[in-house]
């Protein structure tokens, strides 16, 4: 069974669409709980949230804790303490899961029980790193996880269980947080990526980074440096493979600058 963390924020806009891809789930009872964390939206999420729980065709367990305003990592921490299914999936609130989704998940579980992290893809085909190609679940390491950040948060499975040796989010952290703490789940070396499509992204986006953190290259750039240099701190990695990734990382941010510039 499945505990869903939703952390949002002034998401009255999207939210009910977030709802009800959960609904459409291909087998919604894996559901144990709908964990929604408003963290002091200003406008109507809260209602948005009670309305729908209160809708007649709701099937879905909704539990809406409100807090002021503290962050994503913070909201997701929250949820994280308040949730009782083995399996914790993480959904933004302005992105859908396909039906499918954890119908997948439940399988690769079935079959691998040992997997701590499990996670997928925002598009149809293989999972793409420099030159390799996997068309079925990949092993993922963690050099291949510094070379392409593929680990999505809407799309993410954790193993309640490991919470106790990985810990929380970062909430001193504003920007890849969710790298952070997805990078300390390599250390028991059972994270996995399935190539199949799990979520849509960004309800009402017209390309990636227009709103939300995303749009914050320079502070997410930022982000990403610190947290290779916290992996080079603790010997994750070695030095030779820390400066690829810095030099690796600033034409990576400058190649991203110049997509979203045309596609504005």
């Amino acid at each position: 069974m499945f505990s869903v963390i939703i952390p949002a924020y002034n998401s009255e806009k999207t939210i009910e669409k977030t709802l009800d891809s959960l609904q459409n789930q291909t087998k919604p009872e894996l559901i144990q709980e709908v964990i929604i964390i408003n963290d002091g939206s200003t406008d109507g999420t809260k209602d948005k949230v009670e309305q729908y729980k209160s809708r007649q065709d709701c099937i879905l367990n909704i539990i809406l804790y409100n807090q002021r305003n503290t962050g994503v990592a913070a909201a997701r921490n929250a949820g994280i303490r308040m949730a009782t299914a083995d399996y914790l999936a993480f959904l933004d609130s302005d992105d859908c899961w396909v039906p499918e989704k954890l119908e997948m998940q439940e399988k690769v579980f079935k079959k691998n029980p040992r997997i701590d992290l499990l996670c997928g893809g925002m598009e149809e085909g293989p999972l793409k790193i420099l030159f390799h190609k996997d068309h079925v679940l990949h092993h993922l390491s963690l050099k291949e996880y510094c070379t392409k950040s593929v680990i999505f948060t809407s799309t993410v499975v954790i193993r309640r269980s490991r919470v106790k040796d990985a810990g929380y989010f970062d909430e001193s952290m504003q920007y890849c947080e969710d790298m952070n703490y997805y990078q300390r789940f390599f250390e028991w070396d059972q994270v996995y990526y399935l190539p199949e499509k799990l979520v849509d992204y960004g309800i009402g986006r017209k390309y990636y980074g227009q709103s939300g953190l995303s749009s914050h290259l320079k502070e997410m750039h930022c982000g990403r440096k610190r947290n290779f240099q916290i992996l080079r701190r603790k010997k994750k990695i070695s030095f030779t493979f820390y400066i690829v990734m810095i030099v690796f990382g600033e034409i990576k941010f400058l190649r991203r600058k110049m997509i979203i510039n045309r596609q504005k």
